[in-house]
């Protein structure tokens, strides 16, 4: 038989050699798909085996031709496949007597799973030596960013071991059935030791409301400018690395080293224009070393890239969590993350497709997804300034892709006075839950210091004791 030979399949230049195949496996699967029992073998390899996985390119095309009449539900035999490859217009490149061949070969029908795992691992090395070939001559090109080389690489690297596993995800009834009454049993175990389900978010009222965040979970942050939502993004994710959760904050707007200097303006007493100005005392130094050195061995990455697209934060998740070094992300936030390129979106749809891609990096890793997010301007407009889901900026499919959607609301920035028992409350602020897939709706109150570098439960005795911090000199 006729095999694909052209310059692609030489491993170099000089090499001589011939990509890895195996045509004794290719013509055996093929005979065994013409036997009786070849539509049950066919249902069995063709999920897991496409055409272009099979070297041959006339075994390739006689392949495709048997699956496409299984689709039609029609019977395989020599002349339908014979037919079907010249509908297919592919007559002149599989001759009918290469058909009858393979037809007339007889088949081994024991093995044609593991005839076909063959197929498929061979076919994995060639695309192994074609990555390896072009990262090769990318790598000495000198006017390609090594970053974008590398990035691409390592999303073709996840595609092949994709192949590599199989991408059904159909499970059986029992399969199912085992998982949940697991997971059940795990819930069941910490609340009788007094733990909690999820990954803590911070606060004990917005714990016990949401039984904190659990992978897979999308969850929105949303608030106007200046309403603190860095400040509780900040604090979730303090709060859940310092249970062992580790945590990747993709910051879009702020550079690391200011987000480390609100990290430590969240752990001592020092107040951020301090920080900023350099005016420091003996003791504020000290506090700011002891408030480091908590820090420094948080499980916390940051990427404070300014300007990343979605298929950047998936590459850069998926490799962190391979390495035990991601359980939670943090994205702040959903406008500043740039466009696809795609010419043919407005605005709009490029704001929907990137909700829809952190729902599922939230999927894909089993980790929760802080996403941040501005509201339009249509708060600012009523009385009580308090959002609504209809005031998620530019795309309704935020709230659609969300499996919660929180709001930050702090009415003291606009001078609307909150009461407690007749007492005046400062400091105030609210956590509206106002999409909660699985749970209730409802609202967290909370407090924070004057900078809103500290975030508080409502009821936090230690409150007043972080007063002075406030206070800049």
């Amino acid at each position: 038989m006729k095999a694909r030979v052209d310059k692609s399949i030489l491993l170099n230049d000089h090499s001589g050699y011939i990509l890895p195949h195996a045509p004794e496996a290719e013509e055996s699967l093929i005979g065994s798909l013409t036997s009786p029992a070849g539509a049950r073998i066919l249902d069995e390899v063709s999920t897991d085996l496409a055409p272009e996985m099979i070297y041959d390119i006339q075994r390739s095309i006689i392949y495709s031709a048997i699956l496409a009449l299984r689709q039609e539900n029609k019977p395989i035999d020599f002349s339908l496949v014979l037919d079907k490859i010249s509908q297919m217009g592919k007559g002149d490149e599989v001759p009918r007597n290469i058909i009858a061949q393979l037809f007339a070969r007889g088949y081994d029908l024991h093995h044609a799973e593991l005839h076909a795992l063959i197929i498929k691992q061979k076919y994995l090395q060639r695309k192994t030596i074609e990555l390896s070939q072009t990262l090769n001559q990318q790598a000495f090109d000198d006017t390609q960013d090594i970053g974008d080389v590398l990035f691409a690489a390592g999303n073709q690297i996840e595609q092949l071991q994709g192949s590599l596993i199989g991408t059904s995800g159909i499970k059986s009834i029992k399969e199912v059935a085992h998982s949940s009454y697991s997971e059940i049993d795990r819930k069941v175990g910490l609340f009788a030791s007094g733990k909690q389900t999820g990954i803590t978010t911070g606060l004990c009222d917005l714990n016990t409301s949401t039984t904190g965040w659990k992978g897979g979970e999308l969850i929105i942050l949303a608030a106007r400018p200046a309403m603190g939502k860095t400040a509780v993004a900040l604090h979730m994710a303090k709060s859940a690395s310092k249970e062992g959760t580790p945590v990747v904050i993709f910051s879009l707007e702020m550079d690391g080293n200011s987000l480390f200097e609100r990290l430590i303006a969240s752990e001592c007493s020092v107040h951020p224009s301090k920080l900023k100005s350099g005016n420091l005392s003996a003791d504020e130094i000290n506090s700011i070393g002891t408030a480091s050195g908590i820090l420094y061995n948080l499980p916390v990455h940051i990427d404070d890239n300014s300007s990343v697209n979605m298929g950047y934060i998936r590459s850069v998740s998926r490799l962190l969590h391979r390495q035990g070094k991601c359980g939670m992300i943090v994205i702040d936030y959903l406008q500043l993350i740039s466009e696809s390129g795609a010419s043919n979106r407005n605005r709009e749809q490029e704001i929907s497709r990137m909700s829809r891609e952190a729902k599922i990096i939230a999927k894909e890793l089993n980790i929760p997804v802080i996403l941040l997010s501005q509201l339009n301007r249509e708060v600012d407009k009523r009385p009580d300034k308090k959002p609504i889901l209809a005031d998620l900026r530019e795309s309704g499919s935020i709230e659609q892709d969300a499996d919660m959607v929180i709001f930050v609301h702090r009415p003291e920035y606009y001078g609307i006075e909150v009461q407690d028992n007749g007492h005046t409350v400062s400091n105030y602020g609210e956590l509206l839950i106002c999409k909660h897939r699985n749970g209730q709706t409802g609202k967290v109150k909370f407090k924070h210091n004057g900078t809103l570098t500290k975030i508080f439960d409502y009821d936090t005795r230690g409150y007043s004791d972080v007063v002075p911090d406030d206070k800049p000199f």
